[in-house]
């Protein structure tokens, strides 16, 4: 997945529960989309050591039910959060206030961006 500057990251959430191994990747419980900015693609450009990971919480973001079932939680109080690990890999957890957890699959990401240096030494 490549990540570039004013795009938008839409990534599919599915409940956290027992069943999540066993759920089609094609059928997501709800949509997460979030505004790629300057800092947020800052934040984004790290790549934590094989033992460690960087979460990061996302204020602005929108949340839309493609399962009919949690179409309320959408409604509802909710924070979410992106979690970048070592590859870079790139997931997104979403808590409500009906304490129900979704969480999306890892996906490789990397941001492209122009830093000038075309140079090589």
């Amino acid at each position: 997945m490549e990540l570039e500057q004013d795009s938008s990251l839409t990534l599919p959430l599915f409940l956290f529960d027992e069943t999540l191994n066993e759920r089609d990747l094609e059928a997501p419980d709800l949509l997460i989309s979030v505004l790629l900015d300057d800092d947020l693609l800052t934040q984004l450009c790290q790549n934590p050591t094989p033992d460690s990971s960087v979460a990061i919480t996302i204020a602005d973001y929108l949340v839309e039910a493609h399962n009919p079932a949690f179409s309320e939680l959408v409604s509802q109080a909710h924070h979410a959060q992106l979690t970048l690990s070592h590859g870079p890999l790139l997931s997104a957890v979403l808590d409500t206030q009906s304490d129900h957890t979704f969480v999306s699959p890892q996906m490789d990401m990397m941001p492209t961006f122009d830093l000038g240096d075309d140079e090589d030494e």
